[in-house]
């Protein structure tokens, strides 16, 4: 399996070039994977502001080069208070104070970094400070979404004050986040403490309070990330581990085990195969709505039972059984939309690789802006159910359930890592892939260039049960699929490319120690790589456009 930076010793692909080029310097220089993943994240905070930043959320997977595996769950809990709050019509809103849980980005860096970084936080922060200091050059998709937010607020919000004086809006302008800057640098010098009961948590605090939040000081300051166990299965020869709950990992997995009991693995027609994935993606997606403790092992154990698993396999192979049947319809999970979020994936020359995936949630989260930090904070509760079942202190330990999910693949003498953006179209996407990369023996960049389906757009108001099928499918393909029961999405509907994720995987030969990557077309996911002699390579996107490669520092430090 060769693609990518094939004759790399390490390589780091990411949700854009500046982020890949920032990781790639750190691997040049003698860092590890996850310095690399580190710093790269901290600079898409600033060149994917809309989608990710400082007062988002995050899950990393992190391999040794022994196979050792370890996944970190950065997502925040609810407010305390909510437990007690009376919130009009049960649901919480979409935007502004009450949509904002505890941001677990920054506690992410420093768990990872005191794990296993080798670099102090303060120089992995650095390349991302820098960049919001002296600014970037907007591009399409950053011009679009600050325009759309930008006729959400009003005039006089932070948001203006913040992000637009001083900054051009169109594409090609110049865009500089000094105050993000400032706030990168303080977070480097006094680690998370700033952030969760320092000067920083004051101000964060202090802004959700003023407009009417629930968040508090103690909230804050309870929060820690947590290593765990990812949750590992078998897919024919290939052992699958996921990111556990509070993840959708487990969503992907139970997707995969019942196409593999359907006898998905033998099947050659695409139409055929497509219809049994959608049929998968629906069951998987019931159960999910129907569960109240996503978060609980026992109760995602239980639908990943045999016995779980036997039924929805009888309820497909009798859809199936008549060429007209329509899929089962699948609820959508409240609060599981967001398709705004970024990723990379890194494998250094130890063997040592890291999938790292973060968000805000939606574009520009909750558009609560934290005056002065450059912050934008989450809107992971929004839609959330205000209530949940069980005890206060359920309701004081509950994290909200995230899209997010980076996954591991040990097959063939081969270990990969990987992840993609795309809301709750992330397990069908990385359903597609991995199923070409196991079953097929497809390498991971042929794997990602495949065209896609998505069934049930992650925005309103396109209907859940729809079919949106990529250009590169065929129309005899999308004719079968109709006659089957499928309702597509319309063949002349304008192109969306963030409906089909933008992957990013790394992985390494177990026999050369030779890296390999992929990044998607789709957005602006873009490759870096190391060469065995330290010689950083160029920078590329996944359409192969080459970009300068961003100046690493070499001084060697430890955490």
């Amino acid at each position: 399996m060769s693609d990518g930076a094939a004759a790399a010793s390490a390589v780091i692909s990411a949700g854009c070039r500046e982020a890949a080029g920032a990781g790639a310097a750190v691997l040049a220089s003698g860092g590890n994977a996850v310095d690399a993943a580190i710093a790269a994240s901290a600079v898409q905070c600033v060149r994917e502001l809309p989608w990710c930043g400082l007062g988002g959320d995050a899950f990393a997977l992190v391999s040794d080069s022994a196979g050792g595996l370890q996944a970190l769950n950065g997502a925040g809990a609810v407010p305390k208070a909510l437990a007690t709050a009376s919130i009009p019509g049960g649901l919480l809103p979409r935007f502004g104070p009450l949509s904002i849980s505890v941001p677990g980005l920054v506690d992410a860096w420093w768990r990872l970094s005191q794990r296993y970084g080798s670099r102090l936080l303060a120089t992995l922060i650095e390349p991302a400070a820098e960049l919001a200091d002296e600014g970037f050059t907007l591009d399409e998709a950053f011009a679009r979404a600050l325009h759309r937010v930008q006729d959400a607020v009003a005039g006089d919000d932070p948001f203006v004050a913040e992000f637009r004086e001083g900054n051009g809006s169109a594409v090609g302008e110049r865009f500089r986040l000094p105050a993000l800057a400032r706030t990168l640098r303080e977070i480097g010098a006094a680690g998370p403490a700033t952030f969760y009961r320092g000067r920083l948590a004051s101000e964060l605090v202090a802004t959700v309070d003023r407009l009417g939040g629930l968040l508090s000081a103690d909230d804050f300051a309870a929060h820690s990330c947590d290593f765990a166990a990812p949750m590992t299965v078998s897919y024919g020869s290939a052992g699958l581990s996921v990111t556990p709950p509070v993840s959708m990992g487990w969503v992907l997995v139970q997707q995969l085990l019942l196409y593999e009991r359907l006898g998905g693995r033998l099947i050659d027609d695409e139409a055929d195969r497509i219809d049994l994935m959608v049929r998968c993606k629906h069951a998987a997606f019931s159960d999910l709505a129907g569960m109240a403790r996503w978060q609980e092992a026992d109760d995602v154990m239980e639908v990943l039972s045999d016995a779980s698993l036997d039924r929805w396999c009888s309820v497909i192979a009798d859809q199936r059984r008549s060429a007209m049947a329509p899929p089962v319809a699948a609820a959508v999970p409240a609060g599981a939309a967001g398709t705004d979020t970024t990723c990379l994936s890194v494998v250094d020359e130890r063997g040592l690789m890291v999938t790292f995936i973060h968000s805000l949630f939606n574009e520009f989260g909750s558009r609560v802006v934290v005056p002065g930090t450059g912050i934008v904070l989450n809107d992971r509760l929004a839609k959330q159910p205000a209530r949940v079942d069980g005890s206060s202190e359920a309701h004081q330990r509950r994290r909200p359930l995230h899209t997010l999910v980076g996954y591991h693949l040990a097959h063939r003498g081969r270990r990969l890592v990987g992840a993609t953006p795309g809301g709750r179209g992330q397990v069908q996407t990385n359903f597609q892939v991995l199923r070409s990369i196991i079953d097929d023996n497809a390498t991971p960049q042929a794997a990602v260039d495949r065209p896609r389906w998505l069934s049930g757009a992650p925005r309103v108001p396109d209907a859940n049960d729809l079919l949106f099928l990529e250009p590169g499918i065929s129309p005899a393909v999308r004719a079968e699929l109709a006659r089957r029961g499928h309702r597509l999405a319309p063949q002349d509907a304008p192109a969306d490319p963030d409906l089909f994720g933008s992957c990013t995987i790394t992985g390494t030969t177990s026999q050369s120690g030779q890296a390999f990557a992929a990044a998607d077309h789709r957005r602006s996911a873009s490759l870096s790589s190391v060469h065995p002699r330290g010689r950083t390579g160029n920078t590329s996107d996944a359409t192969g456009k080459m970009a300068p490669q961003a100046a690493g520092r070499a001084t060697k430090e430890t955490a």
